[in-house]
């Protein structure tokens, strides 16, 4: 008593860690974008902003598949159907094409304002 045993952990248990891992691929890919921009605009890294896209989308349909993959192979063998499973790359593909795009966009801006206000000020100097 006192330590922890596999056997105590239940199968409905390991579905529910599965399925937060497969969550957390979905998204990892847009919130790994905005938070490289992030460090970019704050000159914290020096990866730019279009390869940290390029970056971010290769990860954003690569992890939703794996994510996929994972949710098949662990199926109960008494379910024949696997829609739902291959919802994991629908949805994480679609949440990569639209929000790493738009996210860069936005932080190109940021960027493009950053840089115009800084050579505005140098050149007032």
């Amino acid at each position: 008593m006192g330590y922890f045993s596999f056997s105590t952990v239940s199968m409905k248990n390991i579905f529910m860690i599965l399925f937060l891992l497969e969550l957390i691929m979905m998204i990892a890919a847009p919130v790994m974008h905005i938070w490289l921009s992030t460090l970019y605009l704050n000159g914290r890294i020096t990866l730019s902003i279009l390869t940290n896209t390029l970056i971010s989308l290769v990860t954003g349909i690569t992890l939703p598949i794996l994510a996929s993959y994972i949710d098949i192979v662990n199926l109960p063998p008494d379910i024949k159907c696997a829609t739902g499973s291959a919802g994991f790359a629908a949805i994480g593909i679609s949440l990569t094409i639209i929000i790493i795009p738009l996210s860069a966009i936005t932080f190109y801006i940021i960027d493009w304002y950053k840089r115009r206000k800084l050579n505005n000020t140098s050149a007032e100097n």
